[in-house]
Order: structure tokens, then sequence, then C-alpha cells
């Protein structure tokens, strides 16, 4: 009598558990982008997303580029590692 071929494309061996006690792997972080625009009046303006995808704008009251980064980062809540409380990563342009 013939026997049924196998599958070899199918690996049956166990799938192994995350290492976090069974639960799932941590997702990778939400990446959001800011960005510090040179204004006519030569002041900046900041333009970042929501978490619903639209456009936000606010003017910076600085002087310099560096200075509206640290306000930018300051008002978004961005941390020294460029994320902020929700865990989001940000990239100031």
């Amino acid at each position: 009598m013939d026997q049924p071929l196998q599958d070899r494309s199918i690996d049956h061996a166990p799938m192994p558990l995350p290492e976090h006690g069974g639960q799932p792997a941590p997702r990778p972080p939400i990446m959001k982008i800011a960005r510090i625009l040179d204004q006519e009046n030569g002041g900046f303006q900041l333009e970042y997303d929501n978490t619903l995808g639209k456009k936000n704008t606010m003017r910076l009251d600085a002087v310099t580029y560096e200075h509206a980064v640290r306000e930018a980062k300051s008002f978004l809540g961005i941390k020294p590692n460029d994320c902020d409380a929700d865990g989001a990563q940000w990239d100031i342009e």
C-alpha cells in the first residue's frame, strides 16, 4: 500500500514563546516627524502631525534654530531619548 507523501515544507516544531513571560513581543515605536520652518519675519514655525494625521502649526518664540529645536521638544514633550511620554520616537527636521 502506498504511503501518503509528507509535506516537508511545513515545520512541525512548536513555535517558541516570546521572552517576555509568554507575552507578545513589544511593538516597534511609532515614528513621528516635526518640522521647523523659517518664517518671512525671521522667526520659526513648528509643523507636526497629531495622532489623527492632521497637520498642526504653531509659532515658536525663538531667535535661533537651536532655540527653536529646544522649544519644539519642550512643547511636544520629547525627552532626551527623542521619545515622548507615549513612547513615540520623534525626528525634528
